[in-house]
């Protein structure tokens, strides 16, 4: 069915399908009466013939069909809708008229928006959509409309008025009202969610620009389409209500040229954000400082100011995508279907073509576009901080072994620069005593040498037997010197470290068979009793264990210890060598029961040169050493030796091996 239009200012609806088509605009020629205010009653009297208008057209643009008109003014508008009887109820959905309106149905005054004068002090301008049933009657309606403009570039009727059902044209309006707030609310709530992204992160410029852009749109789109601001602030001047409407126009273009200079610095001319942003400072110095309706006049301008920017937006992100870009095709698709709708609402704003507000939409596929772009980024932010964040952990991980690595090897090494100075240290103590023992303990020896010698050489001495004797003395402390010698050797050896070790596992059992059956024969010889004790203190059937030793190292030191007491012990007398182990160790004990240690003697009796005998006589005595010479052997083995005595009752020294483990 072809959609029914006005013919000089009549609209035949007989037979039209309210159920079926739903709503038909009342477009076509509507009967016009310039610089007239006329009731029903007067147009029905017909005492004036009309003009026709062409609707929805400005009376002042050329699509009106009525030349020479201003913009500023008043008229009438009528139209006769014929219908069928028995129609159903109707509603007439009435746009934004520009601006201020009043509008009859039949006789009756049934919307107004603000004041209709003929003149502009009696004019008051707002704006309002409203939607006016119609009460049929004879199977016809007029609708008369009063309208008055001297506040707009442009005046009169620009939008369709709509006529259906009732329940039809208030349902259409309800789902005009929810998009509007859709795409509104997505847009305030995208603006202010990029601008916390920035104050998070303040050197991605690109947030705040493109959270300000969405927030001026969004704005914007309250005061366009259904006009939902008017809705909810009635009482709004229409002066503010314009000026918030084309300040967030003309400050959205230089925030989207600076978007896109901050994502594409290299496709995106300074010179041509700076352009930008001057004419946009001038629009909003001569919006501010003009009144009603020369700052209008200033948009047209504009808008061509905004379709060159939107080109050269454009023309920049098809560079950043021919250059490959980061998302440069995502904002190719977007900045395209924004760039189309506003080009689009331009057009149908200046009342070039007959289908507009577009502009909302195209921003949405816009704004999602580019937000995929910034979550692209942040995205990639946040992985490329991860993936720091975990080369950050794995260097620590591997940084704290490196340094346990270098830290043990430094502990390694000072252990070792410690070992070497305490060798170094052993090796100065040793050889000072060396030389002090070498020039204050073979001291005596020679001197006595030398007396004898001089005795024979000076003829002191004539008898062959005298002579004897002092050679046998000459001898005998010749012997002793080199016993000295070889013990003062051993010994800076032993605590040098220096001395060579043949460390060998041997078990517990071959121990006390092996120096338990060593040493009875020489004890008896010298007239003395020799008993063997071993015992274990260890849990009943378990191993005794073995211990690391070199065997004839620690046979010198038994040895030593054996005879030093023999040396001590009585004709007669017993000397017991007990061998005791327990769970860690074997422990070695010498007792005899001759003489004795003195208390003040005991604690260093492992000293070198300590001897019973004050006077150090090598002839009533040994060198001294032999005990110190036992400290240290044990001492290697990791062993313990150690005296016990009272005096008169004899004296018991041991000695303590570890077990091996």
């Amino acid at each position: 069915m072809a959609k029914p239009q006005a013919l000089h200012g009549t609209i035949d609806l007989r037979g039209y399908r309210f159920d079926k088509y739903h709503v038909v605009r009342l477009d076509g020629t509507w009967d016009f009466y310039w610089q007239q205010l006329l009731t029903p009653g007067q147009i029905n009297s017909g005492t004036d013939s009309p003009e026709h208008v062409r609707m929805p057209y400005s009376w002042n643009e050329a699509g009106s069909g009525i030349k020479g008109i201003p913009a500023s003014g008043y008229a009438t508008y009528h139209l006769k809708i014929l219908l069928d009887p028995g129609a159903p109820d109707l509603a007439v959905r009435v746009p934004l008229i520009r601006t201020s309106y009043r509008m009859w149905v039949n006789d009756a005054l049934v919307a107004e928006s603000g004041v209709v004068g003929a003149s502009p002090e009696d004019a008051v301008p707002e704006y309002k959509t409203e939607t006016v049933p119609i009460r049929l009657g004879s199977g016809s309606a007029d609708i008369t409309l009063q309208i008055s403009n001297y506040h707009h570039r442009l005046g009169g009727v620009w939008k369709p008025l709509l006529l259906g059902t009732q329940e039809v044209v208030t349902r259409q309006e309800r789902n005009g009202l929810a998009v509007d707030l859709l795409v509104i609310g997505s847009l305030l709530s995208m603006g202010l969610h990029h601008i916390g992204l920035f104050l998070l992160r303040r050197k991605e410029k690109s947030s705040i620009y493109f959270g300000v852009f969405c927030l001026l749109v969004g704005i914007r789109a309250l005061f366009v389409n259904e006009s939902v601001v008017y809705s909810f602030l009635p009482d709004m001047s229409w002066l503010t209500g314009i000026r918030i409407e084309y300040t967030c126009f003309f400050l959205a273009v230089p925030a989207v040229i600076m978007f896109t200079y901050s994502l594409y610095p290299k496709e995106t001319h300074r010179n041509a954000v700076r352009f930008v942003q001057g004419a946009a400072f001038l629009s909003m110095v001569l919006l501010f400082a003009l009144p009603a309706p020369y700052f209008t006049y200033e948009v047209p301008v504009y808008q061509l100011i905004t379709i060159g920017a939107s080109l050269y937006v454009l023309i920049g992100l098809g560079q950043a995508l021919v250059r490959g870009r980061e998302g440069a095709l995502f904002a190719v698709v977007g900045g395209g279907a924004y760039v189309s709708a506003i080009i689009t609402d331009i057009l149908y704003y200046n009342e070039l073509i007959g289908y507009g507000d577009v502009s909302n939409y195209g921003l949405l596929v816009c704004v999602f576009m580019i937000s995929f772009i910034l979550s692209s980024k942040s995205a990639k932010a946040f992985t490329a901080v991860e993936t720091l964040s975990r080369q950050m952990r794995e260097m620590n991980v591997n940084l704290e072994s490196k340094i346990r690595e270098r830290t043990a090897e430094l502990e390694r090494t000072n252990a070792s620069l410690e070992r070497m100075n305490e060798d170094l240290a052993r090796l100065e103590t040793s050889r000072r005593h060396l030389l002090s023992n070498i020039s204050h303990d073979l001291g005596t020896p020679m001197t006595l040498i030398q007396g004898y010698v001089e005795a024979l050489l000076d003829g002191v001495v004539t008898q062959p037997e005298q002579q004897r004797k002092y050679l046998e003395l000459i001898y005998n402390r010749t012997t002793g010197l080199n016993r000295l010698i070889t013990d003062l050797f051993q010994l800076s050896k032993l605590e040098a470290r220096q001395m060579n070790f043949d460390i060998q596992p041997m078990t517990v059992e071959e121990f006390i068979r092996y120096f338990g059956d060593l040493y009875e024969l020489e004890v008896s010889d010298a007239g003395l009793r020799f008993e063997k004790i071993a015992t274990s203190l260890q849990p009943q059937g378990a191993s005794l264990g073995s211990v690391n030793i070199d065997v004839d190292r620690i046979g010198q030191v038994l040895t030593n210890i054996i005879f030093n007491a023999v040396k001590h012990t009585p004709q007669g007398g017993l000397i017991q060598l007990y061998m005791i182990v327990d769970e860690h160790a074997l422990i070695v004990q010498v007792q005899d029961n001759g003489s004795g240690i003195d208390p003040e003697d005991l604690p260093f009796i492992f000293d070198r040169f300590y001897k019973k005998d004050k006077s150090r006589n090598t002839a009533q005595g040994g060198s001294g050493l032999g005990l110190a010479i036992a400290k240290e052997i044990i001492d290697y083995h990791g062993g313990r030796i150690w005296a016990q005595s009272r005096v008169g009752q004899g004296a018991c020294i041991a000695f303590m091996l570890p077990l091996s483990k």
